[in-house]
């Protein structure tokens, strides 16, 4: 092709035709100006393809981390809620001695609690490309930024409340009560009844024990239930789209 063309000016050059030469140049510029313009637009679109591949690809690992919480949250509540029944009824002051005797649960109501570790390979994914979002102005990404920024932080508050409070019932039963030994192995001991019974010390440990654990780390989980379901079916949508 481009012999061609070199030939047609030859001809014209030779034959001493300079104006439709002129016309003939200014004609193969502006070809060659669209096949660059051409090119560019094929590069951009290649390049805009690789990037809603990246985003696509993140948004389903974040997804797929949102569900392995949720499993895991589940897992914690049906654990765990049991345990609550048991904790409201010694609160409430529901429980008789021949209760105590026979509650296989009570002996773990201050002790031994679950707890989740987030998955975050999709959020460190977010927070690496987010100039690639934010090019975007994808508002998902904000969404996700936002729900992870509040979660990780209240979750984080919560477990280290608890832990400070879970040390210092350790440490008050084991230096203070000679029935904590049977406690712990589940040994029916009578002192141990007697002291949840009558004890107003027992029952601020288990007040505070079901505001930190049962109110505050559990409630944060099924609120995080609620909104990571919402943002499941939001990632769904938009995976769909870009895959369109």
């Amino acid at each position: 092709m481009i012999k061609f063309f070199r030939h047609i000016r030859q001809r014209m050059i030779k034959e001493n035709r300079v104006s439709k030469y002129l016309i003939y140049a200014i004609g193969e510029i502006v070809l060659v100006v669209i096949g660059i313009l051409i090119a560019l637009q094929i590069n951009n679109w290649n390049e805009q393809r690789k990037l809603q591949s990246k985003v696509t690809s993140i948004y389903t690992i974040v997804q797929s981390d949102l569900q392995s919480d949720l499993k895991a949250i589940d897992e914690v509540l049906a654990k765990m809620l049991p345990r609550y029944d048991v904790l409201n009824k010694i609160i409430e002051g529901d429980m008789t001695r021949e209760d105590y005797r026979n509650c296989e649960k009570c002996a773990f109501v201050l002790f031994g609690f679950p707890d989740i570790t987030l998955k975050s390979r999709g959020l460190t994914l977010l927070e690496d490309n987010s100039t690639i979002f934010d090019s975007q102005n994808d508002s998902l990404f904000i969404s996700i930024s936002e729900f992870y920024s509040y979660f990780n932080t209240e979750i984080a508050v919560d477990m280290g409340e608890i832990l400070i409070d879970h040390s210092d019932n350790l440490i008050f039963f084991k230096n203070n009560k000679t029935w904590f030994s049977d406690y712990v192995r589940k040994i029916k001991n009578e002192d141990f009844i007697e002291y949840a019974l009558s004890s107003p010390d027992y029952l601020n440990r288990l007040t505070i024990w079901k505001t930190l654990y049962f109110d505050g780390y559990l409630g944060h989980l099924k609120e995080y239930k609620v909104r990571a379901l919402s943002l499941i079916e939001d990632l769904d949508e938009k995976t769909r789209q870009k895959n369109h």
